[in-house]
């Protein structure tokens, strides 16, 4: 009973910093369980619309000539399928605005059972199972997003990539397909009324296929381990166009909310440290300011354990009250955004709370800060009842040697250097503190910029072009090559020049997306070179550890039933299909026996943007008999989903470093002036104006800032890239490149040191109250 009554006054003493821990557990608690929510509701949200949907386990894209019933015959009797089914689908390119779309795109019969559409405010599953009349399709969200188009507008579809021959169609309907439906994926699925697929169809000279294959309950194979075993079987993947798993779509679909929310939840366990170091430093000098205190309850009998146990159980119950109320606040929250991410996975989200795995994880919080709290009160083992006589004074004092000068000409900021380096150990907390804002906001601010940088993304492995040519005639190309290299010289500098094509190609049966290089040079090689041989390959390093493969092997590599082996030269690194894929030059692909392989696209990388359209004019006057020319910004449409999410981790992070540092100033600043009271009576007495004291006073804590900012300017500079680069492994970076500027390092350090200095400014209010009778008492 004892301890609860003791308990209760130390809140009532201490309740600022009860409220301060208050404010930072409702932070982390609401931050935790609504990023975690929304996180569960999309995965939960993406399983149910593939299981709506009867998605596959492999779903295959394949041309009529590659498909026969003896390949069909083989895929039914695999001992590992338990189903096989063919739909058959035209394969299009549509146009938005105008542009065409240079991604695969498979177009069906519209099957309400299955592909459920939209409400009109996209935000749930509509009851209507109509099919689109003769002139409308229907499309996916992620479409929309994509492409930056809207319901109403119109599409053109095209036979083929080539042809000048289009039909004008109308969205009409917005369905979810969730297998390739999201904006992070390229080929796409739309759906057409059957009178209106007949007519595509009939155009085609000849079909393409789905194929959605079935394991058996029994396979204990993963989806990628399966299709493997089945192409080794069978080569249909070989022979397809391409090909995905169930698992792939999930993963890819769930790919730009899971980047964003781990970026998001890495900030917060370092948010989670700056409340651990923020109880620890409150202990701390909690101990030293109540030393006679807890000497005279050990003089009348208290154990050390039930002293512990009184900051245990207060610090322990502010966290309780911020969990609980972060909670209940991050319902609305979760409510509000949780359909934040429905643009990109194009499928809407139930945005219900987690409760359990929430529970979890704030439990888990709960029991390591009770740890953290016994570990830091170890000092009361040391308080003595006879030294607490003393007023709690240390027996022996020695002067530190780094304590600074105090000088006449700069007296204010000498006195507030001088109080800072007399008590390291007080600030060293909040140094680390602010070296952690510093360095989190810094790292992001530097991604931001990375992300918008050519440079960057080039040695990332971005293909970063402002002109676009899509060839009609390869064989006239490349004889008018050089002509038409001049041209765009006239007006500015050719940066990167690349000549390529994309698809689907098996290395050791594995099928993996293969880029084909007419110019292998221009290869972006992190290690080893380039495939410059028709005997070579370069692969990245997720090939590598996914096969068990690296430079010097020699593998098999096969397409439609072709097959040869190539030496790995290199690693390379590309974004294309998250990491999983590999390069090799077009004379490879003619020794393995595609003699008449052509490559049909050509980019541009330049150095002035401001005569592009002069450029496209140009080309399309002169050569627009053998060529497509269009003029690119590489960072709209869905570049620009990139910039968004970058956007919203940065407003989190800045604004909850600006909450922390506010809330950690006051925090301190309430500690240091109770320890420097008497200090504070001296100035007085000697002559010290309020004005000066409370200068002096944010001075102080402007050093810490700047001190903390120097340090989290280093520890950018060496983990920033690092630390990005193992976030973002999951989209295929193996090596980030950051581009660091004074831009980057200005805001940061100007933010935290202004907020340093400001709040601590406000708080030295309390000067005011010290009378210079605090001297008397002494």
């Amino acid at each position: 009973m004892e301890v609860l009554t003791i308990l209760k006054a130390n809140i009532r003493r201490k309740k600022g910093s009860f409220i301060s821990i208050i404010i930072l557990m409702v932070i982390i608690s609401m931050a935790f369980t609504a990023f975690l929510s929304i996180r569960e509701s999309c995965t939960e949200s993406v399983k149910n619309a593939l299981t709506y949907a009867d998605a596959a386990n492999i779903t295959i894209y394949i041309n009529e000539h590659n498909m026969s019933d003896e390949l069909m015959e083989s895929i039914e009797n695999n001992t590992m399928v338990d189903r096989a089914e063919k739909i058959t689908v035209a394969s299009e390119c549509l146009a938005f605005k105008d542009e065409k779309d240079g991604n695969e795109w498979f177009i069906q019969k519209y099957d309400g059972t299955k592909f459920r559409r939209l409400t009109d405010d996209r935000n749930g599953y509509s009851n209507v199972t109509d099919k689109p009349k003769k002139g409308e399709i229907y499309v996916t969200q992620g479409v929309l997003t994509k492409q930056d188009v809207k319901m109403g507008d119109t599409v053109k579809v095209y036979s083929d990539y080539e042809s000048d021959e289009y039909v004008e169609m109308k969205i009409a309907g917005i369905v979810v397909e969730p297998t390739n439906g999201a904006s992070t994926m390229g080929w796409k699925q739309a759906f057409v009324s059957d009178e209106e697929f007949e007519t595509l169809l009939q155009k085609k000279e000849e079909e393409t296929y789905i194929l959605k294959i079935y394991k058996k309950a029994e396979c204990q194979l993963t989806d990628r381990q399966f299709r493997r075993r089945l192409n080794m079987d069978t080569s249909v993947i070989d022979k397809a166009i391409g090909s995905i798993t169930r698992a792939e779509s999930q993963y890819y679909t769930l790919l730009f909310s899971d980047i964003v929310i781990s970026v998001l939840m890495v900030f917060l366990v370092f948010l989670m440290m700056i409340v651990l170091i923020v109880m620890r430093h409150s202990i701390s000098t909690s101990i030293e300011i109540d030393y006679v205190n807890l000497g005279v309850l050990k003089a009348m009998g208290f154990s050390k354990h039930k002293i512990r146990s009184i900051f245990v159980l207060q610090y322990l119950l502010a966290q309780i009250l911020g969990a609980m109320i972060g909670f209940v606040i991050a319902i609305p929250i979760t409510n509000l955004f949780g359909g934040i991410f429905q643009p990109i996975t194009a499928i809407p989200s139930k945005n219900k709370i987690a409760v359990l795995p929430c529970l979890l994880i704030l439990a888990g919080i709960l029991i390591l800060s009770a740890l953290f709290v016994i570990l830091s009160t170890r000092k009361i083992n040391k308080i003595s009842p006879v030294r607490a006589i003393s007023g709690g004074k240390s027996e022996i004092y020695f002067d530190s040697r780094l304590k600074a000068p105090i000088g006449k000409k700069l007296l204010l900021p000498s006195i507030a250097l001088r109080q800072f380096t007399s008590n390291k150990r007080r600030y060293a907390g909040t140094i680390i503190i602010a070296t952690m804002l510093v360095f989190f906001m810094i790292t992001v601010t530097a991604l931001g910029d990375s992300v918008n940088s050519k440079s960057a993304n080039e040695a990332m492995g971005f293909i970063y072009v402002e002109i676009d040519l899509k060839l009609k005639d390869a064989d006239a190309y490349d004889e008018k090559a050089e002509e038409i290299d001049g041209i765009i010289e006239k007006y500015t500098k050719i940066e990167n020049k690349y000549m390529l094509e994309s698809e689907y190609i098996s290395i050791n049966g594995e099928n993996i997306h293969c880029t084909i290089y007419k110019n292998p040079e221009t290869m972006n090689i992190i290690k080893g070179r380039a495939a410059l041989y028709d005997n070579e390959i370069v692969i990245t390093e997720f090939i590598s550890e996914e096969l068990g493969i690296k430079i010097g092997d020699t593998v098999t590599v096969s397409k439609g039933g072709k097959q040869a082996d190539f030496i790995i030269t290199g690693y390379t690194q590309s974004t294309n299909d998250t990491g999983r894929c590999f390069m090799m030059n077009l004379d490879g692909l003619k020794r393995m026996g595609f003699e008449d392989e052509k490559i049909y696209y050509v980019g541009y990388s330049v150095s002035n943007i401001s005569h592009l359209e002069d450029i496209k004019k140009e080309l399309t006057v002169k050569y627009g008999d053998i060529l497509e020319c269009d003029v690119l910004d590489p960072y709209s449409n869905s570049s620009n989903i990139y910039n968004m999410a970058i956007d919203l981790v940065k407003i989190v992070i800045y604004s909850f470093s600006i909450v922390f540092a506010l809330v950690v100033t006051v925090m301190v600043c309430k500690k240091s002036f109770l320890q420097e009271k008497t200090d504070i009576g001296i100035y007085k007495a000697i002559g010290f104006k309020l004005g000066r004291l409370r200068l002096q006073f944010a001075v102080r804590f402007l050093i810490v800032a700047v001190i903390s900012s120097v340090i989290g300017v280093g520890l950018s500079i060496m983990l920033s890239e690092k630390l990005v680069t193992l976030l973002l492994r999951s989209i295929g970076v193996s090596m980030f490149k950051m581009i660091f500027t004074a831009r980057i390092f200005a805001l940061p350090v100007l933010l935290i040191c202004g907020c340093f200095f400001a709040f601590s400014y406000m708080v030295s209010r309390r000067i005011r109250n010290v009378d210079i009778k605090e001297l008397i008492t002494e």
